[in-house]
Formats: C-alpha cells, sequence, structure tokens
C-alpha cells in the first residue's frame, strides 16, 4: 500500500530489526543475504534464524550465489520454508564476496547472472526480484553490462529490479546516482523499478521517486537504529503532518524492546555484544551521543547493557551524567 519496504542489510535484518520495521509502518521486508550454498543445506535451513515467523509475511528472503543449480535449490527450499519473495544478490560489494565472483563481481558477467534467473524462476511460484548496482565502474564495457543484464532480466520476466545508485567500486562512497535509475525507468516503463541509496531523509527519499518515475524505493542504512523513518515515509507519502520526533523514553522503549527480540534468538553475551552495532546508530538521536555509545559499548551482560540505557535514556535531564 505504500512505495517502499526494508532492504536486505548483511548482519542487521534479522527478525528483531524486521519486527520493528513492521510495527512502524513498513510493509514488507527481506531478510539479510543469505548464501545459497548453506540455505540449499537442509540442516542449516532448519535453524530457527533462517526461517520466517508467522507474523512477518509478506517477507523475502535473499540469496548470495554463482552458480545456477544452487541458487535454484536454495529459493526453492526457502520457498517451502514459508518465504514469501525470493531475491537475487547481484550487488554485493564487500571484497570477501567479490574475491569468490559472488554479489556485484557478476555484474561483469551478464550471461551468467541471467542463467542464475531462469534457474531460480523454473522452481518457484512466487515473484523474483534482482539487486543490482549500476556497473562494476564507469567503464563502457561494465555499463555495458549493466545495461545487457537490465534488458535481459526484463525479458526474462523479472518481477522486480531493485538497483543502487553507485557501481560496485564506489562501495557507499559520495551521493547515490538516481538519474541512471531513472534512465531504466524511461527505457522500461513497464518494468518495476525500485530505486535504492541514500534513504535516510523521508521527504527527500519521496521527492526522488517522484521526480526520476520509480515505482518506490527501499530503505537500507537508513533504517539502522531508525525505525521512525517508516512511520515519517508513510506519513509523508499519505499526505499526514510529520510524527513529533520521538521522546528518550519512547527510543529507550523501542530499544530494549528490540534487545528482547534479540535475546529470544541468541544466548545473553552473544546478543549483548551483536546488539550494540544498533544501540550505536540510535544513539544518533541522543544529545549525548558519545556518551550514550562508550557506556553502552562497555556492557557485557544484559543487566548492564539496560543500566546503561535507562541511564541515558530514563534518567537523563538534559545534563551530563
Amino acid at each position: 500500500d505504500v512505495p517502499f519496504f526494508q532492504a536486505s542489510l548483511s548482519g542487521y535484518s534479522d527478525y528483531a530489526m524486521r519486527k520493528l520495521a513492521r510495527c512502524f509502518g513498513c510493509p514488507f521486508t527481506l531478510t539479510g543475504v543469505m548464501l545459497a550454498k548453506s540455505m540449499a543445506n537442509p540442516r542449516v535451513l532448519r535453524k530457527a534464524c533462517f526461517r520466517p515467523h508467522d507474523d512477518e509475511h509478506p517477507v523475502g528472503a535473499q540469496i548470495l550465489g554463482k552458480t545456477p543449480a544452487t541458487m535454484a535449490q536454495a529459493a526453492k527450499d526457502l520457498v517451502a520454508v514459508g518465504y514469501d519473495l525470493i531475491d537475487l544478490n547481484f550487488a554485493c560489494p564487500a571484497p570477501k564476496v567479490l574475491r569468490r565472483g559472488r554479489g556485484g563481481a557478476l555484474l561483469n558477467d551478464p550471461d551468467t547472472v541471467i542463467t542464475n534467473l531462469q534457474a531460480v524462476k523454473e522452481v518457484v511460484d512466487c515473484p523474483v526480484m534482482m539487486k543490482l548496482r549500476m556497473g562494476v565502474n564507469h567503464q563502457p564495457q561494465s555499463q555495458e553490462n549493466f545495461w545487457e543484464i537490465v534488458t535481459r532480466a526484463i525479458e526474462n520476466a523479472i518481477d522486480a529490479l531493485v538497483i543502487h545508485g553507485r557501481t560496485v567500486t564506489e562501495r557507499y562512497r559520495g551521493q547515490a546516482n538516481w538519474d541512471i535509475l531513472a534512465q531504466v525507468k524511461q527505457r522500461f516503463p513497464q518494468a518495476t523499478i525500485i530505486g535504492s541509496g541514500d534513504v535516510f531523509d523521508a521527504a527527500t527519499s519521496l521527492a526522488q521517486v517522484k521526480r526520476t518515475g520509480l515505482d518506490g524505493l527501499i530503505v537500507a542504512r537508513g533504517a539502522v537504529g531508525n525505525p521512525w523513518l517508516f512511520q515519517e515515509l508513510r506519513h509523508h507519502y499519505e499526505g499526514k503532518a510529520p510524527p513529533p520526533a520521538p521522546s528518550l523514553e519512547e527510543q529507550r522503549e523501542v530499544i530494549l524492546q528490540q534487545l528482547d527480540d534479540v535475546l529470544l534468538e541468541h544466548e545473553e553475551r552473544r546478543s549483548v555484544g551483536y546488539y550494540r552495532k544498533f544501540i550505536a546508530q540510535y544513539a544518533r538521536r541522543h544529545p549525548e551521543r558519545k556518551q550514550v555509545v562508550r557506556a553502552t559499548m562497555a556492557a557485557k551482560t544484559k543487566a548492564e547493557l539496560v543500566e546503561a540505557i535507562d541511564t541515558w535514556y530514563l534518567r537523563y535531564d538534559g545534563t551530563t551524567v
């Protein structure tokens, strides 16, 4: 019902984050990227952390790989356990992924990308989406490969293309270029083209969608420690007044809610260590960000972490604690 959803974020978009996004008005979320080779292994897929929860549909699974048979088996198995959409990752710029010839590295190999797409579509009945970047780099051959992949993916009835407005080599440097995304939509008006890159502000991001004529956008880094962004996007899209900024007490409640859900998935010490990166992002809204980060990074147990959160979000009165 709205033209945005939560992206797949490796190491972040677990069930706890997806659940919170839905609470704030996000209609659809994606898992963190999952290695196809692992998802094609029944013993791995039996683990609860890789399976969708009953209260989060629709939810999509993003898979990473380069071998068509493995990608197809992983997609088939993920649909069998309950995922509603399969997203193929040909965009990841992480060096360890590129070294193995996966993710963004495949943007220089259109035949392999399309063969993987065809293999997956043959074995699943759900929608299939593809995540791309606008080439490995700005060299003419790389740009030619990008346009070939886009063209052939649409010819093979891809349900949606999500395109990040940077090249693989740019990673997250500079500013995302949505003009290239607009060119894709102009050339293929019948295709569903979704923009990605620098979605941090509701009004600015939705204005980009309107300007470029795209069908929507995905929220990636901007959603980490900031589920209120989905509420802001929904209000802006529906023409409502912007919601008030969350108070420190409300921020605390949301932080603790996500922490509790993380603790359901992992043992305590691991959960506390894992959750620190989220709190570092939540702290961007706090007037004493550095102090909050320092206090929460020092916590080793749930009790210590909750005490630090209470100190800075419940008992903080505007003066240094």
